[in-house]
């Protein structure tokens, strides 16, 4: 009777050592994905030279990508997009940054002080939105 309530336990104790090992794997695979992003987004940072900056542009037709110098004026990043998306340059566009619309269209990428990879949403303007 002893030796079967040990067993019991034994059991118990592998079965609840199980889940964990499980969920430590898990959390490991979680780690590791987590340390290939940061080292991808280290490689991306040192291919961008210190007058460049990388900018990741949120668009209603997908992703834009691209490398600019930070003398580029946001007017001429908005040219870019728009042609490289398809959409009508007739339409008015902003780009922003968090809260920060990036207006007068014709101060450049570095003066408002983006550098390294920055994320940025192109929204349209006075029809609106």
């Amino acid at each position: 009777m002893e030796n079967s309530r040990e067993f019991e336990q034994t059991e118990a104790h592998l079965r609840r050592a199980e889940v964990e090992l499980k969920v430590a794997e898990a959390e490991e695979r979680a780690a590791e994905h987590a340390v290939e992003a940061a080292v991808r987004e280290l490689r991306e940072a040192e291919e961008i030279a210190h007058h460049e900056v990388l900018l990741e542009i949120a668009t209603p037709k997908g992703l834009f990508e691209g490398v600019f110098r930070r003398t580029t004026e946001v007017s001429a990043v908005i040219v870019a997009v728009l042609r490289a998306k398809g959409l009508d340059s007739k339409d008015s566009f902003e780009l922003v940054h968090g809260e920060t619309v990036l207006q007068p269209a014709d101060r450049t990428l570095g003066s408002f002080g983006l550098e390294g990879k920055v994320k940025l949403e192109l929204v349209a303007t006075g029809s609106g939105v």
